[in-house]
């Protein structure tokens, strides 16, 4: 059987996706595997084992749709004009589209509650296992393959976020930087895309050697093995906090103004940090500007919030290990 998978972007849209693709290869295994998404994500899905072929919209929905051949079944997870069109040109017998609950996260946005706008799932994940009527699961999370088998003793930060209210401020991060480098012996690497260059110079400035930037020097690709590294990740609200659960990195996400309602919280093994505030969410997507001039969403929480959460991680991890060793239990 040919399955046909249909997003397009974002980063973090397409790292959620790999949890159905991964789930669906597991019960069809000798099923074909097919991606369309946009040419910057291509070398991304090439390094999964369980993607099978990958096409790109380089040219017109057309041209995309004559070359992709004898499709039984399409999965669109956009759901958008141009994966509707598609999906249409294509002319498969099986077509199924993602629910996106707009009215819903708008509802939420605008603070209306009714008892007709219920959204009845956890997450976009359980809304693409629903296409295919698979159970949901808690263990079913994102995956990145990585070639790298062995962690160093890092701590990973992803400094920005597709638009500022959903940013941590720089200087938090630079004051959380402090704090690990004082009281851990773990040294910390800079994660980040060229347009965030400026934030990850300033927040580096003044360290020495233990932090290192790979802002803006890396591929989407070599970020994720470089991610690998980490044996502890802090993120915003971004592709790359999506990319630490499918990389199985113990996780800090920041959330500012978006919510758990919007279908985006990360799964695995996840902290949330955020503060019940009556001006959550205020969009759907985040923002240029805070809506009422404070921020309070995210100056609320505080570098040692931060730096607690990611001691109590490293505890909670020594415990397990120490749990699964047969000479700890009997010594107790």
């Amino acid at each position: 059987m040919r399955f046909l998978i249909i997003r397009f972007s974002s980063l973090g849209d397409i790292i959620q996706t790999t949890a159905l693709v991964h789930t669906l290869k597991s019960l069809y295994p000798t099923s074909t595997v097919i991606y369309v998404t946009k040419p910057e994500f291509e070398e991304l899905l090439k390094n999964q084992p369980y993607i099978d072929e990958i096409y790109s919209l380089k040219s017109n929905i057309k041209d995309l749709a004559d070359n992709i051949k004898n499709v039984d079944c399409i999965l669109d997870l956009h759901k958008n004009p141009k994966s509707i069109m598609l999906s249409k040109l294509i002319k498969s017998k099986c077509i199924k589209r993602v629910k996106k609950h707009t009215i819903y996260r708008r509802a939420l946005v605008y603070k209306i509650h009714h008892p007709l706008i219920q959204r009845k799932t956890q997450d976009n994940i359980e809304d693409q296992l629903k296409l295919l009527n698979i159970k949901n699961d808690s263990s079913i999370k994102p995956r990145l393959f990585s070639e790298v088998r062995k962690k160093d003793n890092v701590v990973g930060i992803a400094v920005g976020a597709r638009w500022e209210t959903k940013m941590w401020p720089k200087e938090y991060f630079k004051a959380l930087i402090k704090l690990i480098l004082e009281k851990t012996d773990k040294d910390v690497y800079l994660f980040g895309s060229k347009s965030e260059k400026p934030i990850a110079d300033f927040i580096i400035d003044g360290f020495g050697d233990r932090v290192k930037s790979f802002v803006g020097e890396l591929s989407i690709l070599e970020t994720i093995q470089k991610m690998a590294l980490c044996n502890v990740f802090i993120s915003n609200d971004s592709g790359l906090m999506h990319a630490a659960v499918a990389l199985d990195i113990p996780l800090v996400a920041i959330f500012g103004p978006t919510v758990k309602g919007f279908g985006f919280f990360p799964r695995g093994n996840s902290v949330v940090l955020e503060k019940e505030l009556s001006c959550r969410p205020c969009s759907l997507h985040g923002s240029s500007t805070c809506p009422t001039g404070r921020f309070d969403c995210m100056l609320n929480i505080l570098p040692d919030e931060v730096f607690e959460t990611i001691l109590k991680i490293e505890n909670d991890k020594k415990n397990h290990k120490e749990g699964q060793n047969p000479h700890k239990i009997m010594d107790r």
